[in-house]
């Protein structure tokens, strides 16, 4: 009975890290509102705004600026482009819309169908310029970082009325997200910083609808695997709407009134990074953005587990090895926990007579057989559960590193050795023409190794069961693991495979210590 405990035990351990990803897909925030997006229109009726300008005025203009590549179109005078390195964050041309374009939603018509001047500042910078005869002049300006990935944008609302304007602006701006799927379409969410904590909203989630919320923000964000594109207004975010939108996933910030006296200007500004998911980088910038990569239960340990790597990769040069010693410290943490454990199941295989004894005397009284267990238990001082213990523990490790390997931009491209050329991918030893079921186009060996380090830790394992079923299926686990790892990142194989030949070691050590019974049933 106390056997079945055991095996039910590791069944929910896999079970957990099976189902694990897709429970994290299936979490919807409970902040948002599902709803059909409508614009909002003043109680006052307008005409009908003007026609799209023909297609010959709208215009696209290049520009490079440090890393950046950009583009604007002088239609909305916004960005269709936007590209730093070899990252491509947005592009749609003169047929999709930009991004960081500017609506007035308490002013008639629509800027983002208006013709803007385009030009440059004395110091280079793009500027785009629309202008309503007596009524307001807006002024768009981009500064570029250098050596960061950040810009910022300037906009200068300057009223040419005669009576007090409050400019109630809402910008847009979205993150192109291509063909996602697997574990890439598990890494893209938008974000936004409330009262000091992060709050997400899945792909899942957004391709249902548009999600909308009114709560004020510090700041706002779309994430993809590796890489962030998050804008803070130096002015109150009052709502914001997201959805996907094609290939690109979409939102609209809503920001609050702008007062601006006659014949006066305001400007305000938009702080962006588009750049990497690296906890440095974003920490630098003092806005709270490295929270992205510690938002959740297990955000903490993941933090822990990021600054590990990172501190090992400055002291050997190679993530690999740099995981390689996280592994086998953290080994090296659970190692009394795992002595416990293999000694509780030397003690259990030892009793094994002496149960299947006591199983066949009171095989129809399962009460009494209860009982007769638990006092052989107590007796010799077994734990009948102390045996899967280190593993339970080990899943909130396996799952915070899952997901430091599968998002942090400092892993990507990093090489291990000989084919292992990308520890955020599968290491694909080499390739064959078409897909395999569960496996797909290439061999992978480290999954292959780490199968046999699972069947080999699983020979040395006291079996704490006579049942030949429940035998057969603990052989089975092993392959089980293999088709769940097989895709996964190399960097994830790696730390499972190191930790399985650190185990069998400690349990090579173990099986030299005689086991000892205590009392009358030594």
């Amino acid at each position: 009975m106390d056997n079945r405990r055991y095996f039910l035990a590791f069944l929910i351990s896999l079970a957990v890290l099976i189902l694990y990803p897709h429970y994290i897909r299936l979490i919807s925030p409970t902040t948002y509102k599902q709803t059909s997006y409508e614009e909002p229109r003043p109680d006052i009726k307008f005409p009908e705004p003007p026609p799209p300008p023909p297609r010959s005025e709208a215009k696209i203009r290049l520009f490079k600026r440090g890393a950046y590549e950009v583009a604007f179109a002088n239609q909305g005078g916004a960005l269709v482009s936007l590209k730093r390195g070899g990252s491509l964050f947005y592009e749609a041309g003169l047929e999709g819309k930009g991004i960081f374009g500017l609506r007035l939603l308490n002013e008639p018509g629509d800027l983002r169908q208006e013709i803007f001047e385009v030009s440059e500042t004395r110091d280079g910078a793009p500027q785009l310029t629309y202008e309503k005869a007596g009524e307001y002049r807006i002024t768009k300006k981009f500064f570029f970082g250098e050596d960061r990935p950040t810009f910022v944008q300037e906009i200068d609302f300057e009223n040419l009325s005669d009576r007090e304007k409050n400019f109630t602006a809402e910008i847009d701006y979205a993150l192109k997200l291509g063909a996602v799927h697997g574990q890439d379409e598990m890494s893209v969410e938008r974000v936004q910083l409330s009262a000091g904590e992060v709050r997400s909203a899945k792909l899942k989630n957004l391709r249902k609808g548009v999600l909308a919320t009114a709560e004020p923000a510090e700041w706002h964000g779309l994430l993809r695997r590796f890489e962030a594109l998050l804008v803070k207004p130096d002015w109150k975010i009052v709502g914001e709407e997201s959805e996907a939108e094609g290939d690109n996933l979409v939102s609209r910030l809503k920001l609050a009134p702008l007062a601006v006296a006659p014949g006066e200007q305001r400007t305000a500004r938009l702080l962006v990074y588009a750049g990497p998911q690296k906890y440095g980088e974003l920490k630098s910038l003092g806005l709270d953005f490295e929270k992205i990569l510690t938002q959740g239960m297990l955000g903490t340990l993941r933090l822990w587990m990021l600054l590990g790597l990172d501190y090992f990769f400055h002291l050997t040069g190679n993530y690999g090895v740099a995981i390689l010693v996280l592994t086998l410290l953290i080994k090296l943490l659970f190692t009394p926990l795992t002595h416990f454990s293999y000694q509780s199941m030397g003690k259990m295989q030892a009793l094994q007579p002496k149960m299947k004894a006591l199983q066949s005397q009171h095989k129809n009284d399962p009460q009494r057989l209860n009982k007769e267990m638990m006092e052989l238990y107590r007796r010799n001082r077994v734990n009948p559960l102390g045996g899967c213990l280190p593993m339970v523990l080990q899943i909130p490790i396996f799952i915070a590193f899952y997901q430091v390997l599968s998002t942090a931009a400092d892993i990507k491209g990093a090489a291990f050795i000989g084919w292992v050329r990308d520890l955020s991918e599968p290491d694909r030893l080499f390739s064959w023409p078409s897909d395999l079921p569960f496996i797909g186009h290439s061999f992978n060996l480290l999954p292959v190794l780490m199968i046999g380090s699972m069947l080999w830790q699983q020979k040395l394992t006291p079996q704490t069961t006579a049942d030949p079923m429940q035998q057969k299926i603990m052989y089975l686990m092993p392959i089980v693991f293999g088709f769940v790892f097989y895709n996964l990142p190399s960097g994830l194989v790696l730390y499972w495979l190191v930790n399985n030949l650190l185990t069998i070691f400690h349990q090579l050590v173990i099986k030299r210590i005689p086991v000892i019974l205590h009392h009358e049933d030594r």
